[in-house]
């Protein structure tokens, strides 16, 4: 086993998972709806049940969304997930052909055992299986084959919720991949996690004792919600911090930093382009150099009854604010 970052390890690492611990995998999440009701699933109230499209945090109306998330985070591969990606086909079919014209590496959660002419209209590189609630595990012996045969990677990814020797069993006999998710808690899932008696620490479970039983898989891995959270989630920020204009200063974190101006932003703007300051307008402010906020510059915005503050936030498209500090 090889350790990385924030308690993950693996035998083996599928491609996907690669880009992932890069930061490099864009999260197209073609919808909420899925005919499953698995007590654990920790998708969001916002999105469960619900027909949605978001790639990472950008709602998708259009291609041109998909296309602007690819370029914001100078993305490498596309993960399609759900919600059951499967219940919206053409979703599935035309995202994924478009990743693929771009040169993008695809890979597909799913629930259904797909196979046979379905597996061949779909072009992705890579399909991870899910069986609800680790039930009826040999209903994708087939499908896992079919894909193997097709040349798309294949394997199971699986929360840490019991240990189901089946899964390991098909897995070693298909040389296929076995991901084992640490179990995430959040605000869809956690009474269910409760009451069956699984102890919560801070917004995950640790449960080590299913975990090593899974180790069997010649080809394993298992990655932790802090994993996600530390690792991946934060170096995708960077790249798509580093993706904006050079005045933000960018944080270790992967936010940025920078002067917030609020107001009159036509006022606003004169002043910058006379000082020939760089910005961006925004429809509720303008962001500018962190230096405008410490020196003489903000005395002047100031005095046309402008609000200037010293401002973080995160360098996705919904641009939440962390920190806020009026000078």
């Amino acid at each position: 086993m090889r350790r990385i970052e924030a308690g993950s390890y693996y035998s083996y690492l599928p491609k996907g998972c690669k880009l992932c611990r890069r930061g490099a995998k864009l999260t197209l999440f073609v919808t909420g709806i899925c005919k499953n009701s698995c007590f654990y699933c920790p998708v969001s109230r916002q999105k469960i049940g619900k027909d949605v499209f978001f790639a990472n945090e950008r709602e998708v109306k259009s291609i041109n969304d998909f296309l602007a998330e690819i370029e914001s985070m100078s993305a490498e591969g596309v993960a399609i997930t759900g919600g059951e990606p499967f219940l919206k086909l053409e979703r599935v079919k035309e995202f994924a052909r478009i990743s693929k014209e771009l040169g993008l590496h695809v890979h597909v959660y799913t629930s259904i055992p797909v196979k046979g002419e379905l597996l061949e209209k779909v072009d992705v590189d890579e399909i991870r299986f899910h069986p609800p609630e680790l039930k009826n595990v040999e209903r994708y012996f087939d499908s896992i084959k079919e894909a193997k045969e097709l040349g798309i990677d294949a394997g199971f990814e699986i929360p840490a919720i019991s240990f189901e020797a089946k899964i390991v069993e098909i897995a070693n006999e298909l040389d296929a991949f076995l991901n084992v998710n640490q179990l995430e808690a959040s605000e869809s899932n956690w009474f269910a996690l409760e009451e069956r008696g699984f102890k919560i620490e801070d917004y995950y479970v640790e449960n080590f004792e299913v975990v090593k039983l899974y180790e069997k898989a010649k080809k394993f891995h298992y990655c932790t919600a802090r994993f996600k959270d530390s690792v991946q989630f934060r170096r995708r920020l960077i790249r798509m911090a580093m993706n904006h204009p050079e005045f933000y200063l960018v944080t270790r974190d992967g936010t940025l930093l920078f002067t917030r101006i609020e107001g009159n932003l036509d006022v606003a703007e004169k002043i910058l382009k006379k000082a020939k300051i760089e910005y961006m307008r925004f429809e509720d402010c303008i962001e500018t150099s962190l230096e405008v906020a410490n020196c003489n510059l903000k005395d002047v915005l100031k005095s046309q009854n402008l609000k200037v503050a010293i401002a973080e936030r995160y360098p996705t498209v919904n641009r939440t604010l962390i920190e806020l500090t009026w000078v």
